[in-house]
């Protein structure tokens, strides 16, 4: 588990002193979570990136030093410039080893599907699940396997196998991946464009 020094923020908070911490190579960040208060940081973004480098983990979850105390928390959110992609705000979580805790897990396919031979295209209708388990059972990734798939087989939710200790959060079951024919596409991507112009005339006429 990665280690990153952090520092308590008491002063200074608003947009301004959020420039001024940035101009000085730091980043406000806060952590908040069962067993404390919420509590605002500064961080040095070049250490939290090098993490995200080695992990490739979006459910990164590091040490924080804060004030001679060890803090286990995860990253739960990013806030990063639109263009620079610069660091510019991070929200943690803090954890128990003890309780679970709810997370955005990423899908990923392997495979190439059966149905690929006669023109079949993969659609990925959902790229994260929202799953509950304990920190340590927080898995990189749901890996489903396609190549049984054939022209308009899909993937529920129900269907994606999950790693020991990990429970998917739904409130009612749902298409993950499906396997479009050519034509299936085509006609899909047509009418998606009609929908957008038939709701921007609307959106112009209550304008009017």
């Amino acid at each position: 588990m990665a280690t990153l020094e952090v520092t308590v923020r008491t002063n200074e908070f608003g947009k301004g002193a959020a420039r001024k911490l940035r101009a000085a190579g730091q980043v406000p960040a806060v952590i908040y979570g069962p067993g404390g208060e919420s509590v605002s940081l500064t961080l040095d973004p070049k250490e939290l990136l090098q993490i995200f480098k080695l992990s490739a983990n979006r459910n990164t979850i590091v040490e924080l030093q804060i004030e001679g105390k060890t803090v286990e928390a995860m990253v739960r959110s990013v806030q990063r410039h639109p263009v620079t992609r610069e660091l510019l705000h991070v929200d943690f979580y803090r954890i128990d080893s003890d309780l679970d805790v709810e997370v955005m897990i990423p899908v990923r396919t392997e495979g190439r599907p059966a149905g690929a031979v006669l023109g079949g295209r993969l659609r990925l209708v959902r790229r994260t699940l929202r799953a509950r388990c304990k920190p340590s059972d927080i898995p990189e990734a749901f890996v489903v396997d396609v190549s049984p798939m054939n022209v308009n087989d899909m993937v529920m939710a129900s269907e994606v196998v999950m790693p020991p200790g990990v429970k998917l959060i739904m409130d009612g079951d749902f298409s993950v991946i499906a396997l479009y024919g050519k034509r299936q596409v085509v006609e899909e991507e047509e009418e998606e464009g009609e929908e957008d112009a038939e709701g921007s005339e609307s959106e112009e006429g209550t304008e009017a």
